[in-house]
């Protein structure tokens, strides 16, 4: 706090009463200051070493070097201790061993072996002669120079083991059967060529159709030649700053307030696509990329509103009665990257809590000095008397219990109740009267309506000459409200801005206001004179309050990326998203605004099947079969030749002397005859064998006696001759 002496002074004259000069203009006689603080520079402690290789290193791989970084936290100022020099360090990492050569040697792999199918399935079945089955090879490991090594070495060295089976195939007898692919034909080194191999149909398959097939069942099969001419070229827009998983590299010098996560260096990615000399999109490996251009790019950390420490109290405002304390902070940096706002600043960016105050009236009081001796101005060169000045000194002083003990600013005093400090005199000569100094003024009685006077007296000390009169002794005046003459009442002042306990920044205070006597003219007294009336007292000076804290928004971790909106081509992106799990309140950091991020997808070229016609259809195997009450007749080569009724035998009875076996036919033969009335049985030959079709053709049928079928079908005996 600063603070200046403010007089009043008449030109060319000197220091006057301040009663002189306006009292609109007085200039200001403290004001706030700030006295920057000695900030010595803050720097983290060094990260953590990086990582050195811990696997083996070829021969001729140059040393490896780790590093570790500190950052700096704050910068000095106002002569405070600067920063270090070295905020980056490294140093080589230990010699790793060098790696020993080792290979894994694969040998030919040997003969498929069926696996039979109650292995498949667990389950009992037949013997089985072909289908699915498995093959072995053997593997060594070899030194670079070919002789044998230990499997450990090549474990260790050479990574996991190759495969020792693999699945193959036993064909069936129905099955087509090829021989092995060839090896692809060799590329003339043009990047249009393309190179073949074929396979050839062994044994019966020659000769069945279905394996001529050439679409089910290619003989060759085309490969485009390997070509190197492959450009990349960057595709779509670059994704957002993407701040890398776990842990987060800040750069140095970079400020960090709050949350880390939200800020620092991150990434963008753009997706490379890859084409071949004939400008077709292929896999990005072509190109030896792994499908994104990354960029870094930075995520400004948010930086928080920052107020300088609150000022001392100033002066209470008035020396008398209730007045207001004042103390202040200042702006020193405004919020950025969506920091924690300001609170409401005035025109000079200053933020102020404001607390009323009482000063005792008689804490302070002007203090005058004896007039001086009157000067006399219109000097009578006979006489010597007439009328003349007088001057005093007023001086503001504090106010003791042993009575007035130093001299204080002026302002500390009321300026309306300064006294003067120079006056008109008369220095009366030889014959005049010479009067006393008026006494004190007697006071008004209430109410000040005008009816009533004051009065104050002086005494005669030197009689005049004969001739000459004395003026008169008493002075009166008629009291006049708010001029000689006042009334008197309570006032409360405004309520403080909330008060916290010490070192709170929010949470539950008090407000408290003050009670003040003022008099009619409005200006503020001491207390005695309003307790002397026996005024009542009804208000409440305390009331709780509450600060509301400041809530930083708080957002959830982002989602894992979506699944890609294109399974290929060049337009898929991948999304994530976060919510708001906390809404900022009152002071507190406001949420950002960006709540999901986007990333390209990687590039890939889009396949699907190309068909042609369907070809003519061909009877690959016979499904035809007979209607129920037929049995098929086949032909020699295994194919249905004709359906015929299945002839219904009839059996005589022991009754019956005839013992011939009558053949017929029924228009239904497959139900029982309705006909119960005739003596003998009618039996049916039903079809049987595999898929329930009879194959062969009745010639003539030879009976002997059985049982009755309703006593047990199993004891019937039938002899068929002639069974093809």
């Amino acid at each position: 706090m600063q603070t200046r002496k403010v007089i009043c002074v008449r030109v060319n004259v000197g220091q006057v009463g301040p009663k002189k000069c306006p009292e609109s203009l007085r200039p200001e006689t403290v004001r706030p200051c700030l006295l920057p603080c000695r900030k010595d520079c803050i720097v983290t402690p060094f990260s953590d070493w990086t990582l050195c290789p811990s696997s083996c290193q070829e021969g001729g791989v140059t040393v490896k070097k780790q590093s570790r970084h500190r950052v700096i936290i704050q910068l000095p100022a106002n002569g405070g201790r600067e920063c270090p020099d070295s905020l980056f360090e490294e140093k080589e990492c230990e010699a790793s061993p060098v790696c020993y050569s080792y290979r894994w040697k694969t040998h030919k792999w040997r003969r498929c072996q069926l696996v039979p199918w109650y292995v498949r399935q667990d389950s009992p079945g037949a013997h089985e002669t072909c289908g699915p089955g498995l093959q072995a090879r053997a593997i060594t490991c070899r030194r670079q120079d070919g002789g044998q090594a230990d499997i450990s070495e090549c474990l260790k060295y050479s990574g996991p083991l190759p495969s020792l089976t693999q699945t193959c195939q036993i064909p069936c007898q129905d099955d087509c059967q090829f021989t092995n692919w060839s090896k692809f034909s060799s590329c003339n080194g043009d990047c249009g060529g393309v190179r073949t191999r074929k396979r050839t149909l062994v044994g019966k398959s020659k000769k069945r159709d279905k394996c001529k097939n050439s679409q089910l069942y290619p003989l060759i099969e085309n490969q485009f030649c390997p070509c190197d001419k492959y450009s990349a070229q960057p595709v779509g827009n670059w994704s957002d700053c993407i701040l890398p998983e776990g842990k987060l590299e800040v750069l140095l010098g970079m400020k960090v307030q709050g949350d880390i996560k939200e800020c620092g260096q991150g990434y963008r990615y753009q997706a490379m696509a890859c084409y071949d000399q004939n400008n077709r999109l292929v896999e990005t490996s072509r190109c030896n990329s792994h499908g994104y251009i990354e960029e870094a790019c930075i995520i400004p950390c948010p930086s928080d509103c920052k107020l300088s420490e609150w000022s001392n109290w100033s002066r209470c405002s008035k020396s008398c009665g209730s007045g207001v304390k004042v103390r202040s902070k200042w702006l020193r940096e405004k919020p950025y990257n969506g920091g924690r706002p300001c609170p409401k600043l005035d025109h000079v960016n200053q933020v102020y809590e404001v607390v009323p105050c009482h000063s005792d009236c008689s804490q302070y009081a002007w203090v005058t000095e004896p007039w001086s001796v009157c000067k006399v101005t219109n000097v009578d060169l006979k006489e010597n008397c007439g009328e003349g000045v007088q001057t005093r000194k007023v001086r503001c002083m504090l106010n003791t219990v042993d009575g007035p003990s130093d001299t204080v600013e002026d302002y500390l005093c009321d300026p309306e109740e300064m006294p003067l400090g120079a006056r008109k005199c008369t220095l009366p000569c030889p014959e005049d009267c010479v009067m006393s100094e008026w006494g004190s003024w007697s006071r008004c009685s209430l109410p000040c309506n005008g009816s009533s006077v004051r009065e104050r007296s002086a005494e005669s000390l030197r009689p005049p000459d004969d001739g000459k009169s004395c003026p008169p002794a008493i002075e009166t005046e008629v009291c006049t409200l708010n001029k000689n003459c006042y009334h008197y009442d309570y006032n409360v002042t405004d309520w403080s801005t909330c008060q916290l306990s010490e070192k709170a920044v929010c949470g539950n205070g008090i407000k408290t206001r003050m009670l003040d006597c003022v008099r009619s003219d409005g200006k503020s007294v001491d207390l005695k004179y309003c307790e002397e009336l026996g005024l009542e007292k009804t208000w409440q000076m305390n009331t709780s309050c509450v600060v509301e804290c400041p809530v930083n928004c708080q957002l959830s971790d982002w989602s894992p990326w979506s699944e890609c909106s294109q399974t290929c081509g060049l337009t898929g992106k991948m999304i994530r998203r976060r919510t708001i799990n906390q809404p900022f309140q009152g002071d507190g950091r406001p949420c950002p605004s960006q709540m999901e991020q986007f990333k390209p997808c990687p590039v890939k070229p889009c396949y699907r099947w190309q068909y042609g016609q369907w070809s003519a259809c061909k009877v690959e195997t016979r499904t035809c079969s007979c209607e129920d009450g037929y049995t098929e007749v086949m032909s020699s080569d295994g194919t249905l030749d004709q359906c015929t009724l299945i002839p219904v035998v009839v059996i005589p009875t022991m009754e019956d002397k005839k013992g011939d076996v009558k053949t017929s036919r029924a228009v239904n033969p497959t139900q029982p005859s309705s006909n119960q009335s005739g003596r003998g049985r009618t039996w049916f030959l039903q079809p049987f064998g595999p898929e329930r079709m009879m194959m062969c053709l009745v010639q003539g049928v030879s009976s002997r006696q059985v049982l009755d079928p309703e006593e047990s079908s199993v004891r019937f005996g039938l002899r068929l001759d002639g069974i093809g």
